[in-house]
């Protein structure tokens, strides 16, 4: 079958006649795991729901070139470089290459929104202009377990995710903006360090990006101090071991169990990279 025809095949994806739709998929099944690179060199984006038929085709390239692609970001310079790229080959097994390389963007874009209303680049006020004038939020616990909520396209585009995925968007645009914001590895709400005068306060990026002092810790059930809690400033390494964790418990509840065992291979790359440096708040 020669990739000229895809398009039209696409086309007929919708096609009211069963038999027809059944041939169509199986001409397009013939293209095998090049099928993502096929349509993307085409410039053929497609819905998630016209997307849905040849899902698992599609797939199945995907978790082919995750794993190729998984280990190239261990040996990158910069501890925010190494983390977008990690969560950028997340993006790629999701929704493919294209949408991976709109990263990148999508948080310029977002710094230099903030950029241009400000004279000083400060943190805290990053993460107002964030979590309540951009309107990321955290996304309903009836959503919870979508795996979609790790993808930071999704994240930034649907302005809801994860604790760890709202984190990791005010990490890496703070990190554009020269600002000193790091993850805090608390078990069960992730949440982000960032000095404040002489001092390092914690920022939940999950409820509106409010700043949480002693008294506030028991609004996430917390049962350790500030300072215990400013002990966990964790990396790279350990930001993306816990999405990953987050994936496989996902991908597992919402029935692909391909894709958790994908994200457990993943996991055991990098727990054979690891030093003691980059495992020590895991």
């Amino acid at each position: 079958m020669r990739k000229s025809q895809l398009p039209h095949l696409v086309r007929l994806l919708d096609d009211q006649t069963p038999a027809v739709r059944e041939e169509v998929l199986k001409a397009i099944e013939s293209f095998g795991p090049t099928l993502d690179r096929d349509l993307e060199s085409l410039n053929i984006r497609l819905s998630r729901d016209e997307a849905a038929p040849i899902q698992h085709i599609l797939d199945k390239g995907r978790r082919k070139e995750f794993r190729s692609a998984w280990r190239g970001w261990f040996s990158l310079q910069g501890d925010k470089h190494r983390l977008e790229t990690a969560l950028q080959t997340i993006v790629s097994l999701q929704d493919g290459a294209t949408a991976a390389q709109e990263l990148p963007d999508l948080l310029d874009n977002l710094a230099e929104r903030y950029r241009a209303q400000t004279t000083v680049p400060q943190a805290l006020e990053l993460s107002q202009f964030l979590f309540r004038k951009e309107g990321l939020a955290g996304v309903e616990q009836s959503n919870y377990l979508d795996p979609l909520n790790s993808n930071l396209v999704y994240v930034i585009r649907e302005k809801k995710g994860l604790p760890i995925s709202l984190a990791c968007v005010f990490l890496l645009v703070g990190h554009r903006l020269g600002l000193s914001v790091e993850g805090c590895n608390f078990p069960g709400h992730f949440l982000v360090i960032t000095p404040l005068e002489s001092k390092k306060v914690l920022v939940d990026c999950y409820n509106s990006g409010r700043m949480i002092d002693e008294s506030d810790l028991a609004l996430i059930n917390a049962r350790v101090s500030m300072k215990d809690l400013l002990q966990l400033e964790c990396r790279s390494h350990d930001i993306v071991a816990r999405v990953l964790r987050n994936l496989v418990n996902a991908y597992n509840q919402t029935g692909n169990p391909a894709n958790a065992k994908l994200m457990t291979e993943a996991l055991s790359m990098m727990a054979s990279e690891a030093s003691p440096s980059t495992t020590k708040n895991l």
